[in-house]
């Protein structure tokens, strides 16, 4: 069972879709051409009878709507509460002496560096203002996944850059996350046209100096995503990290987080009689996550009913969901988090649901273990507005490293 759950996590890491095999562009492609071309260019894209690139070359960011960057940083007040010293690491999850980097993980480091360094360098005084900030500054433990509107963004935002610019910008995201995590962060982006939002409004903000000798940073943030990662020497962490769909299938059929709900499901309705009744806490939605937006978390009260408690084909489909939210990740940053869940035992891992068991019905689930909280909350719009997020309850932003 163990090492077989592991090939889960290799196996997103191939999920992106070679459009160069597809005769005719569906809506869904149509959409991502759009973010990934820029609108102004889709007519060109469209008519053109080249041969689309593969998934594997260098993707086309989007088009700017706005040529001149910010000449001043945004002073927008944050709506959290002043940030706290992070808590001391939960006792149920003892860390153990840091092994050394593997030679994936150290490469990974170096390529995220070498990104960064590429993307700032192309800023000019003005933009690097923008987008660069002290690895020490509050700033960096500052986010968020509504919208800017809703919760304004320190950073430069893929609108503001040029051409170059944002093909830098989605370099350093390709650089920093697995394919599937590059797709998901793709087909999430261009949920923001169904939505009628700009799907250029992701923030690239870059903290401390990339590849120096202290540790640094970088986030790519907007509507219903955030991407933190820390790097210190040869050490990477990339949590917390938030998904977001809305809609939940759009009318072309896109499904941005479609295991991640299915999944879930199939468990709650394979449980039966008590074990049903253990693993729904409640029977009205949580309405949103617990954990909200703050910098750091400790495990909530614990819920539902333990792995252990399950069958076979029952912790299957938890390990498939703790998979399929790590397969947004790079597998060097992945594999070890996998193995300290492991190492904490499968078992502790609590599967919680409250709410409606049927489809396109509010409900929210939660998965925790000795090491890890995800929160999986899907009650808003009937039904079809997901918020889910990873938390690491020693390792979010890296402050087992820093």
């Amino acid at each position: 069972m163990a090492d077989a759950s592991r090939d889960i996590v290799s196996a997103n890491h191939h999920a992106v879709i070679d459009v160069q095999q597809v005769g005719v562009l569906t809506r869904r492609q149509v959409l991502r051409l759009a973010l990934v071309c820029g609108f102004g260019n889709l007519v060109a894209a469209c008519a053109a009878t080249a041969t689309q690139p593969t998934a594997q070359e260098q993707p086309r960011p989007p088009s700017t709507q706005a040529a001149s960057a910010a000449s001043s940083r945004p002073a927008a007040p944050s709506p959290v509460a002043a940030h706290t010293a992070a808590p001391a690491a939960h006792a149920a999850a003892p860390q153990a002496a840091a092994a050394a980097p593997t030679a994936e993980l150290v490469t990974l480091a170096a390529e995220m560096a070498r990104a960064a360094a590429q993307f700032l360098g192309s800023l000019d005084e003005a933009a690097h203002s923008t987008a660069a900030y002290a690895f020490g500054d509050s700033e960096r433990l500052r986010w968020h996944w509504t919208t800017p509107a809703g919760f304004p963004r320190n950073g430069l935002p893929l609108r503001d850059m040029s051409q170059e610019q944002r093909t830098l910008a989605l370099d350093l995201l390709r650089a920093s996350v697995s394919q599937a995590g590059y797709q998901k962060a793709l087909d999430i982006m261009s949920l923001q046209n169904d939505l009628g939002n700009d799907p250029e409004l992701y923030y690239v903000t870059v903290f401390g100096n990339p590849g120096g000798a202290e540790p640094w940073g970088w986030r790519f943030e907007g509507h219903h995503l955030s991407r933190q990662f820390t790097v210190a020497g040869d050490r990477v962490a990339m949590t917390p990290f938030f998904l977001g769909s809305w809609p939940t299938v759009t009318n072309a059929g896109l499904r941005a987080l479609g295991r991640e709900e299915d999944a879930a499901r199939e468990l709650v309705h394979s449980l039966e009689d008590t074990k049903r009744e253990m693993a729904i806490f409640q029977s009205r939605t949580l309405t949103r996550h617990l954990t909200q937006n703050q910098p750091y978390v400790s495990p909530l009260d614990p819920v539902g009913i333990p792995a252990g408690d399950l069958n076979d084909a029952q912790r299957a489909l938890v390990i498939e969901i703790i998979q399929t939210y790590l397969g947004v990740l790079p597998a060097s940053v992945a594999t070890p988090m996998y193995d300290r869940i492991r190492g904490a035992g499968v078992e502790n891992t609590r599967f919680g649901w409250a709410g409606s068991v049927e489809p396109r019905r509010p409900h929210y689930y939660r998965l925790e273990g000795p090491t890890f909280l995800l929160e999986f909350d899907n009650s808003r719009n009937g039904g079809t507005h997901i918020h889910s997020v990873w938390r690491d309850f020693t390792e979010d932003f890296g402050r087992h490293m820093v």
